[in-house]
């Protein structure tokens, strides 16, 4: 067994910690903002979209066993193709990660250290991503499996201990601001589901490529489920934060927790294991960038790149002067480049190789 690989069940996990990360700091208030009462609707008719998508890309994959889009990008377009693909992948991932980790220390500061600088923050886990990033990957996957069902545990139980704290009528009017905009723009929710990127990178790295369905439509649906508990939390208990920054959300929510007159600040425990799950995805999202690279350059250990990728992500995420900047790229930008990047690029990449696979053993037969 190659000790280098990771399993199925290894993967889901290194799936869900990637779209968890979004969720928990960011997600569920975008998608109230745009969809308000009708966030639940659109969320169900998202998934059933997206399952359909992971199926595609799949039967893409088929023709490429064992191979990433990268290795198929080469075979398209020669290894300056991959190059640029590869660049973009991790402009991408580190400018996403950046944003993400500058605003979860910009809630940690309002939390817990209003009078500290947000770059002491934010230096603590680019320290402890520098540190992890010299381990396997496989290694760092089997730790983020041991968080990842602590972060499902406590979404069901932050979803039911807050049951009676519901009021159900925010769901009216069931379409929120109309057809058009639940059905037709609210496709564009699909961004929602981040860790999709992930899947055009792994069946290199699986135990089991067969098995690479299978673990793209688990995840899916795992995360689905943990995103609409999420977003039921918000919309029935804080309608109000549809229309405000609000940071955290669903950080509030927890404060309300309360199991008799004993068992109470519940708040200090989730945002452990949000720490956690986040540090889990730092990891997984720098060590991804350097074995990117590796490919790229054909360096032969990847290792090198943890110090100047940490160095890089702590750049970036001290760009943003201040939150608006970060609202706008999360709502403005951010959704436009995963969809033209995640659902259209890398799969008009695949659609173009297939094309040329069947070209060339047609022309093969004749």
């Amino acid at each position: 067994m190659n000790e280098s690989k990771i399993g199925t069940k290894e993967a889901i996990g290194l799936i869900l910690t990637i779209a968890i990360a979004h969720t928990i700091i960011s997600t569920p208030r975008r998608l109230l903002y745009e969809m308000k009462s009708a966030v639940l609707l659109n969320l169900i008719f998202v998934v059933f979209i997206l399952i359909g998508i992971v199926i595609v890309v799949c039967k893409l994959f088929k023709n490429f066993p064992g191979s990433d889009i990268l290795d198929i990008s080469e075979y398209l377009g020669g290894k300056k193709f991959k190059s640029i693909l590869g660049i973009f992948f991790i402009s991408y991932f580190v400018v996403s990660s950046s944003i993400l980790l500058r605003e979860f220390c910009e809630a940690l500061k309002v939390i817990y250290y209003p009078i500290t600088n947000v770059f002491f923050i934010i230096s603590l886990f680019v320290i402890a991503i520098a540190i992890t990033s010299k381990l396997e990957l496989n290694s760092t996957i089997k730790a983020n499996l041991l968080i990842v069902p602590f972060v499902l545990i406590s979404c069901i139980f932050l979803f039911s201990s807050n049951f009676k704290n519901f009021s159900v009528e925010r769901i009216y009017p069931i379409l929120g601001s109309g057809f058009f905009n639940t059905f037709v723009f609210g496709i564009g929710n699909i961004s929602a589901f981040a860790g999709i990127s992930f899947l055009y990178l792994l069946p290199p790295h699986l135990h089991q490529p067969k098995d690479f369905k299978k673990i793209s439509i688990i995840s899916v649906i795992i995360f689905f489920i943990f995103l609409i508990l999420n977003v039921a939390v918000i919309l029935f208990m804080f309608s109000y934060l549809m229309n405000e920054n609000e940071i955290l959300p669903l950080y509030t929510a927890t404060q309300y927790i309360r199991i008799g007159d004993f068992f109470v600040r519940f708040e200090v425990i989730f945002l452990l294991i949000w720490i956690e799950v986040f540090a889990c995805y730092l990891s997984i999202v720098t060590k991804f960038c350097m074995l990117i690279l590796q490919k790229i350059t054909k360096i032969e250990n990847s290792k090198i790149f943890a110090y100047p990728f940490s160095i890089l992500i702590l750049s970036v995420a001290l760009l943003p002067q201040t939150m608006a900047q970060i609202n706008n790229y999360e709502v403005n930008i951010y959704p436009y480049i995963s969809i033209g990047f995640s659902y259209v690029f890398c799969i008009l990449i695949l659609v173009f190789a297939n094309l040329k696979r069947k070209r060339q053993r047609k022309e093969g037969e004749l």
